[in-house]
């Protein structure tokens, strides 16, 4: 019987560290060596947990319209960085820098923002 309850406690506490492992493996995703800014106007703002996300989209240079994804920190973290749920608008235009995928998405981690006052947010 103790047997059984040390091989089950096990098997969850790998199921637990794997879990947290895939979570937390930014290095995994994103080129944390290259950074890239994107100026945009702000689709939307989802100031939700475990991550928040800004879609952003950005002109290119043949005029077309590219929609970016942009992973933040949790609401905790981004509050005491002075971001709340309505420091992003839709239509406001924002400079962001962050971490580009290593695959080539469209998608970044973010680093800091620059508001349309020139204001810049570390978040990262």
């Amino acid at each position: 019987m103790i047997k059984i309850k040390l091989i089950v406690g096990f098997m969850f506490l790998l199921n637990v560290l794997t879990q947290a492992q895939a979570h937390h493996s930014f290095n995994a995703l994103f080129d944390v060596s290259n950074t890239i800014s994107i100026t945009g106007q702000v689709v939307e703002f989802k100031f939700i947990a475990p991550h928040s996300y800004i879609q952003l989209a950005e002109t290119d240079d043949n005029q077309t319209q590219v929609i970016w994804e942009v992973e933040t920190t949790t609401p905790g973290m981004l509050s005491r960085r002075g971001v709340t749920p309505m420091t992003l608008q839709p239509g406001q235009s924002i400079t962001v820098t962050g971490n580009p995928t290593r695959d080539g998405r469209k998608l970044i981690r973010l680093l800091t923002i620059t508001m349309p006052d020139g204001q810049q947010l570390q978040i990262q």
